[in-house]
């Protein structure tokens, strides 16, 4: 079965636990207040959230947007904790919005944390990006990561987890430009570590994902000294 299939597959059962979640929910007992009161704080924190993304929007300035995503986080990050903590699983823009403002902050220890959840759970993106989550989180983290390489610095144990999760289908990424950066990166690291093995069969699997993915040189080089 394809990755596309098998992620069609796992929306489905998704959408069939999600309906016996909420028919559940909707038996469970409920007094007026409750009610008012959970629909009150809902319509707040999603009116709160449209003026903070216009705020985000009339700035021009990368540093300037990054430096208000980092102010508004501590007001949002408490009530996905919340969601996350009931076990619940419905369509969460907030969590989605919290992952992606965390990638920019570079958070990534906590927005591998909310990546993880939010992929299993099929949340989708917002309406104004092009790519599906598990695509935007592995590129945006390829990204994040390449600067370190970029920088000397290592991006582990982040990274790794990234490739792993891309590499073992656990994140549904069907683009093969996304995949042979990914695995092209890893070689590049591996290399960069002495890890001439390792590299060669991370540079093999960027080409299997994408023969353009630029590694055909160094891969030939790296396997003479093998």
């Amino acid at each position: 079965m394809s990755i596309a299939l098998r992620h069609k597959a796992k929306c489905l059962a998704a959408a069939e636990r999600q309906q016996i979640t909420e028919s559940k929910a909707a038996e469970a007992p409920k007094t007026p207040v409750q009610k008012s009161k959970a629909n009150h704080d809902r319509t707040i924190v999603e009116t709160q959230l449209e003026r903070d993304l216009e705020l985000l929007s009339e700035r021009d300035n990368v540093a300037e947007k990054i430096a208000l995503k980092r102010q508004l986080l501590p007001n949002y990050l408490p009530q996905v904790d919340a969601y996350l903590e009931a076990g619940m699983q419905h369509p969460n823009p907030l969590l989605v919005w919290c992952l992606i403002w965390l990638i920019d902050v570079e958070d990534i220890e906590q927005a591998l944390k909310l990546a993880n959840i939010a992929i299993e759970q099929q949340q989708l993106m917002p309406e104004r990006f092009k790519r599906d989550l598990p695509t935007y989180v592995a590129e945006a983290l390829h990204d994040w990561a390449e600067r370190q390489y970029k920088d000397q610095k290592s991006a582990d144990p982040y990274f790794s987890e990234v490739v792993d999760a891309v590499h073992s289908e656990r994140w549904p990424v069907a683009q093969i430009i996304v995949q042979g950066k990914l695995y092209k990166l890893a070689g590049l690291f591996a290399e960069r570590n002495g890890e001439t093995e390792k590299a060669v069969q991370w540079f093999e699997r960027a080409m299997e994902a994408n023969p353009r993915a630029g590694v055909k040189t160094r891969l030939e080089k790296l396997k003479t000294q093998l």
